[in-house]
């Protein structure tokens, strides 16, 4: 007697939802971590969007893993952390993750400058779309000297971020090719 039906079939074990799940738990991790900079008085009032390096990294390398939902959980944990209009910045992500969508083919085929480059435009449209909505909800524009170092120093971090997020993929998958 051999058994039948859909209880006796193989479970699906190509799932993606537990990789979902762990990128949005670092990043969530990381929106925290730029939480903490924001102690530091070097970075008081322009921390480094390091949870955006972070997501722009895994929609253009990992696209399956990375939902518009992603972008919003990570987004507002970053509003929440930095008392920022509550949407806002996840607003701006989920932008980002669509726009990633839109552009993923064409950045993988170029080099790492038409990367970074198209990383400064996105830091800066971020800041720029957060700094209408604040500007439209409180009536007054912000110290604009505490967003222009925001931007940069998060499109300098940007390569030493890529680097750091490349390196672990990279030995995986020579790990993989050799076994």
């Amino acid at each position: 007697m051999t058994p039948r039906g859909r209880f006796f079939q193989q479970a699906e074990l190509e799932s993606n939802w537990p990789f979902q799940f762990i990128v949005v738990a670092i990043g969530v991790l990381i929106a925290m971590f730029e939480g903490g900079l924001a102690l530091w008085p070097a970075f008081y009032g322009a921390t480094p969007m390091l949870s955006l390096i972070f997501l722009y990294w895994v929609a253009l390398h990992h696209e399956k893993y990375v939902l518009l939902i992603s972008g919003f959980i990570i987004g507002l944990t970053s509003d929440l952390l930095f008392s920022d209009l509550i949407g806002g910045r996840a607003t701006a992500y989920i932008a980002v993750v669509f726009l990633m969508e839109l552009r993923r083919a064409k950045l993988l085929q170029g080099d790492f400058r038409d990367v970074w480059v198209e990383f400064s435009v996105v830091t800066l449209g971020v800041v720029l779309f957060q700094l209408l909505v604040f500007s439209a909800v409180n009536f007054a524009i912000p110290s604009l000297t505490p967003v222009a170092f925001q931007i940069g120093v998060t499109m300098i971090l940007f390569p030493i971020g890529y680097v750091i997020l490349s390196t672990p993929k990279m030995a995986l998958n020579r790990i993989r090719d050799r076994t």
